[in-house]
């Protein structure tokens, strides 16, 4: 039991790292903070589930009709990361439960 906690911490704590490595540094650089990109599709789409959808769809397959902020950009991003990455995005920036 402790050991498959363990390895549950780990592993969170690796793909945290990575997200950090592949997603917060490029969004820094190109000036698209995640915070606004995350609070302007949660007003847009407003559902945990939805929102995670649209971000993925808009990652794997950009199109401007689809896109909130208009800008489109190529996502190094493999589509089986892609699930693991956008929940961590998704709890890294939700209010749910944060406001008191």
């Amino acid at each position: 039991m402790v050991k498959i906690a363990l390895n549950l911490l780990l592993s969170t704590l690796l793909w945290a790292n990575v997200f950090d490595q592949k997603c917060e540094t490029c969004h820094t650089r190109i000036h698209k903070p995640l915070k606004k990109i995350f609070f302007d599709y949660l007003l847009y789409h407003s559902s945990e589930r939805r929102v995670i959808e649209a971000m993925k769809q808009n990652i794997l397959h950009p199109d401007k009709k689809r896109n909130l902020s208009k800008n489109l950009y190529k996502h190094s991003v493999k589509q089986n990361e892609l699930d693991i990455l956008l929940q961590i995005y998704w709890n890294r920036y939700k209010v749910i439960g944060k406001i008191k």
